[in-house]
């Protein structure tokens, strides 16, 4: 199971109001490609960021060793047609964002060495009618190869 799996999981079990309406990446693209809406009114997106090199890289004969901080983003989306202030939208992205953080941050799967960490949220630019709010999360891991 990808880590974006086991953060989609974390989320459906612990945010009632996203239970049934996470999705991943390729089906945001077909949305923002399609310039659709999604079905529901709320829906959240978990999406892989990819990697950095945190240091601490360590190598010997046979062994390399090495800190990576894998990030994923939580896309999560509100439906605002009507809403051209977004005035009822907004207040709930504010309360899913935070029920979002406090579910992810300071958890970490079974098998991590470290902890998922908040990095970065933000309003990200969506389409006539959609608020979209985007939360960066990084886990630190260790990589270790044994050859």
């Amino acid at each position: 199971m990808t880590l974006v799996d086991l953060v989609a999981q974390r989320i459906e079990s612990e945010v009632p109001e996203l239970a049934g309406a996470i999705e991943g990446i390729a089906e945001l693209a077909a949305l923002v490609e399609q310039e659709a809406l999604p079905q529901r009114d709320v829906a959240a997106f978990v999406v892989p960021l990819g990697f950095d090199n945190r240091g601490g890289d360590q190598s010997s004969v046979n062994v390399h060793i090495q800190i990576l901080a894998e990030a994923v983003g939580v896309v999560l989306c509100i439906k605002a047609r009507g809403d051209v202030k977004a005035s009822k939208a907004l207040p709930k992205i504010d309360a899913l964002v935070q029920k979002v953080i406090t579910k992810l941050a300071g958890w970490a799967p079974d098998d991590a060495v470290g902890v998922f960490y908040a990095t970065r949220g933000r309003l990200i630019p969506g389409g006539k009618g959609i608020i979209l709010y985007q939360i960066d999360f990084e886990l630190m891991d260790q990589l270790r190869i044994v050859s």
